[in-house]
């Protein structure tokens, strides 16, 4: 039977077409961080996870590559501070160790690197790393599965799962009832309400991240900005050029609450935009006063670890999840569904990643 997606809106309008189209290396945090919390070997086996999952992307998306964007144009990430700048260092030691391509830049090699930035302590180059234009990809993979026999319905928004018997029972909200043997969570933070056993609810949280976008900059003022995907104070900032704007996102931490447990993504945070503008302001003085006219949200999901669910729920046969991406979903889902694709029709993944994914790891 072919799969069918059921999309409550339409496909690529929250948080997979809403983020800022960063494909990045080792979650949001450096690697001598994952190192510390999952130890060398784990760490090096979610690396070649994450690397797989762009050269995926890179496969997946080759025929309609230029429509969105995608560009293996590599990253940096930038130390706002000394102690930032030490985690890299130590951070670019364990990648030596590993045999994984980095450059580290000092302060100044950092400046000649981004010619617009200032007050960097120094930055560390990932030459893995990716940029695209999210929605464009989503869309461009939605109709990839179409050609491939997928179904897609779009606003076919569900209201329950429920088991009967040998079956599950998906209904819409126009009243619609589905019969499967599978049902796969796909739908983020949403999922903790379609889960009737609770497990989503306790184990996955809510948070919303905000971005701010320029119009199109002058050619002069591109041109101290690199292509690469960027991010600093450890992930919790990221920005990058594409078609001609700054895009920049986070600061999430620097207001009461940090945007957790928030759902509403037609809403924005006034005081984020203007923290964000004040970050730009500090570190890329040419767009000091410069409009930024567009803003806008979108709702992620956490987990425990800060690693995804792929696999099948505890004690509930033929309901899996693949979710909990942790605001790093283009960095890991395309692999993580075919890893899940494999546990549904051969039984187990055949990447030694996708264990350290399986929801019961909770249980």
């Amino acid at each position: 039977a072919a799969p069918v997606l059921l999309e409550a809106g339409e496909v690529a309008t929250r948080a997979s077409g809403r983020n800022d189209g960063q494909v990045l290396l080792g979650l949001g945090e450096h690697y001598n961080r994952i190192v510390g919390q999952f130890g060398p070997e784990r760490a090096r086996v979610l690396w070649d996870y994450i690397a797989a999952n762009h050269e995926r992307i890179e496969r997946e998306a080759a025929d309609f590559a230029a429509a969105c964007g995608f560009e293996r144009s590599g990253g940096l990430r930038l130390a706002e501070t000394e102690h930032e700048f030490a985690e890299l260092v130590e951070s670019a030691e364990l990648l030596d160790a590993e045999g994984i391509d980095h450059e580290l830049l000092d302060a100044e090699a950092t400046q000649r690197r981004l010619p617009a930035s200032r007050g960097y302590f120094g930055s560390l180059f990932l030459p893995g790393e990716c940029v695209v234009q999210p929605a464009a990809l989503v869309r461009g993979l939605a109709t990839r599965a179409r050609t491939a026999g997928a179904r897609i319905h779009e606003r076919a928004e569900v209201v329950k799962v429920a088991a009967d018997a040998s079956e599950h029972v998906v209904t819409l909200r126009d009243g619609h009832v589905i019969r499967c043997a599978i049902v796969v969570h796909c739908t983020s933070t949403l999922a903790r309400d379609l889960d009737a056993s609770g497990f989503l609810a306790e184990q996955v949280f809510p948070f919303r991240g905000q971005i701010i976008a320029t119009d199109a900059l002058p050619a002069a003022t591109l041109r101290d900005f690199g292509p690469y995907a960027m991010s600093s104070n450890f992930c919790y900032e990221y920005f990058r050029v594409h078609d001609g704007r700054f895009v920049i996102g986070g600061m999430r931490w620097s207001v009461p609450g940090e945007q957790q447990n928030l759902t509403d993504d037609s809403t924005h945070d006034d005081r984020i935009t203007q923290n964000l503008r004040r970050y730009v302001a500090d570190h890329f003085p040419v767009l000091d006063g410069v409009p930024f006219p567009w803003v806008w949200t979108g709702i992620m999901a956490g987990t425990g670890d800060g690693l995804p669910l792929c696999g099948e729920l505890p004690g509930q046969p033929g309901v899996f999840a693949l979710l909990g991406f942790n605001g790093y979903g283009l960095s890991f889902a395309c692999e993580a569904g075919v890893s899940l694709s494999e546990q549904i029709l051969e039984g187990r993944a055949s990447h030694q990643a996708a264990t350290m994914l399986l929801p019961r790891r909770f249980r």
